[in-house]
């Protein structure tokens, strides 16, 4: 039997793919949701999104894609783990995205990006990039970030973007001077135990269940084990599931998420 037939469920609750219909909105998702909207719909400066691995970087990446592309005003590019180690390399896939043409020399490819910047601009329709993955970016790449956030009127920039990476992206930047002062930042941490547990019982309802099988105690057990990390938690919920289902039970006891969570080798 299916885990939706088991449950009573119009869908999987607990997938690891980024759907910005399961991002739950904690305090913080939600500063940081709005902050990346304020600074890229006015148009005033460059952000980098950074946190743990898990933490929901790319899910709320996705969402502000989905929300700006829904938008006809907005050109938008989403580029995934550019790993890539020069920025001529860089720039030539970043105005692929746009469908502008790059051109064979360097410099001349700015240029080109930089005219149809303008244009967009003149025409009221501001540009977005948006990077994911992007701890993975070269100081090169990185500095050809800080090139592009030169491209700008008196009252805006011609390019808005927005970084979104692991701690280590955050460390590259800080370490790049010219570019941290330019650049705001937005942490994402681990949910607090109220928030994670919430983040369980939302996603539980949005695939069409009422009450998700998790009591409080095992709900503690599941905070302990994925430190309030949502990826590790959907895993772990996930895998309760599929455990319930086996068995053909509608509850699972701490002591079974905990067992569950060694088996996926989560450590407390």
């Amino acid at each position: 039997m299916s885990i939706e037939k088991h449950f009573g469920l119009n869908e999987l609750p607990y997938r690891l793919s980024p759907d910005p219909r399961f991002l739950y909105y904690s305090a913080e998702v939600r500063e940081a949701v709005e902050k990346c909207k304020y600074m890229t719909g006015n148009q005033i400066g460059p952000v980098y999104l950074y946190g743990s691995i898990g933490s929901g970087k790319t899910t709320l990446l996705k969402l502000l894609a989905d929300v700006f592309k829904a938008d006809p005003a907005y050109r938008v590019a989403h580029l995934i783990s550019p790993n890539v180690r020069t920025s001529n390399a860089f720039l030539r896939m970043i105005m692929d995205e746009f469908d502008v043409k790059a051109q064979r020399a360097y410099a001349q490819s700015l240029r080109s990006f930089a005219s149809f910047l303008l244009r967009g601009y003149g025409a009221g329709t501001p540009s977005l990039l948006l990077v994911d993955e992007a701890q993975n970016m070269t100081r090169d790449t990185l500095r050809l970030i800080h090139y592009l956030l030169n491209f700008e009127t008196s009252r805006a920039k011609l390019l808005q973007i927005v970084l979104a990476g692991q701690h280590r992206l955050a460390e590259r930047i800080m370490r790049f001077r010219e570019l941290s002062s330019r650049m705001f930042p937005i942490a994402l941490c681990g949910m607090a135990p109220d928030d994670l547990a919430a983040m369980v019982q939302y996603r539980w309802m949005v695939a069409g269940g009422k009450r998700a099988p998790f009591t409080p105690r095992a709900q503690r057990v599941i905070f302990t084990y994925t430190r309030g990390l949502p990826r590790d938690a959907v895993k772990l919920c996930g895998e309760c599931l599929r455990f319930m289902t086996a068995r053909g039970r509608k509850t699972i006891s701490p002591l079974q998420v905990e067992s569950v969570a060694k088996g996926l080798n989560l450590r407390p």
